[in-house]
């Protein structure tokens, strides 16, 4: 089942366009202002978008000008994720994967990072999240105890979705929609 649901994810997510992915995007940030104090944090765990992920470079920029510290993940090996500060939007290679990695070789410790956006193909109501399938995410979070933030476009927010033992539950979802802050599990 979770195979037909990446296969069914992936497929609405690389029919959107790049002006769509943008302005999506643009709708997300959006959102998150609107929900979250970011002022309130100093390190936050964010993530460099693959494909057509929705994309929070804009977002991580303007931190970045604040003063802010910005981490993104690297895999070290198949069971392993850290988080790695980044100088600016450039500080990056092509990793594990094909995914954007930090060029920084130094670990932030995971009780100093305040805040996690992170991606998926499908969330749902009760805030389990859809990856790949590696697991890395889950791995790192589940004895993570700050902030964990879903972020997604509209389509990828779904009822249910299969989930087990393993999986962890996200605080919150947000997507370019404002209403879907507001679910009604029942």
């Amino acid at each position: 089942m979770k195979e037909v649901l990446r296969k069914q994810a992936l497929e609405l997510r690389n029919a959107l366009t790049k002006e769509e992915v943008l302005s999506r995007s643009r709708k997300i940030i959006t959102q998150i202002k609107s929900q979250i104090d970011l002022s309130n944090y100093q390190v936050l765990g964010f993530y460099m978008p693959l494909g057509n992920e929705v994309d929070l470079r804009p977002l991580m920029k303007e931190l970045l000008e604040m003063g802010k510290t910005i981490v993104i993940p690297k895999v070290l090996d198949k069971e392993t994720m850290e988080f790695f500060p980044i100088k600016d939007l450039f500080d990056y290679h092509i990793g594990t994967f094909k995914v954007l990695e930090p060029n920084s070789n130094k670990i932030m410790p995971k009780t100093k990072i305040e805040i996690i956006f992170v991606p998926g193909l499908y969330f749902s109501y009760q805030k389990y999240r859809l990856g790949f399938g590696g697991g890395f995410y889950d791995r790192y979070l589940k004895d993570y105890s700050n902030k964990k933030i879903g972020v997604a476009y509209s389509f990828q927010y779904i009822k249910e979705i299969p989930y087990n033992e393993y999986d962890i539950p996200l605080d919150i979802i947000i997507t370019e929609n404002p209403l879907h802050q507001f679910h009604d599990e029942d």
